[in-house]
């Protein structure tokens, strides 16, 4: 796991899920989230910021442990729900499209 001194936060896919409760998982508001979030969606999102991230496919959200669905460590001093607002606005953006 990552440390807080590493400066290094985690984007789990179902952050950004429409379909997840905010008690399920979801930390965005439903008119920032997406059906089906891609781990790669998330990347290029974090990618078009220019932030320094690396991606781990193998990895399970606790709460889902069953599902194989990937996360994100990026590496920035930027506040987490800030962060997560502007990689869900660029990933409605880029479905949008």
């Amino acid at each position: 796991m990552p440390s807080r001194k590493e400066g290094k936060k985690v984007l789990w896919p179902v952050y950004f899920d429409i379909h997840a409760k905010r008690s399920g998982g979801r930390r965005i508001p439903k008119n920032l989230a997406v059906e089906n979030p891609k781990i790669e969606e998330i990347a290029r999102a974090v990618k078009n910021l220019g932030i320094e991230y690396e991606v781990e496919y193998e990895s399970r959200y606790p709460a889902l442990w069953w599902r194989e669905s990937g996360r994100i460590l990026v590496k920035t001093r930027m506040k987490k729900e800030e962060l997560l607002k502007k990689v869900a606005e660029i990933i409605k953006n880029n479905r949008a499209d």
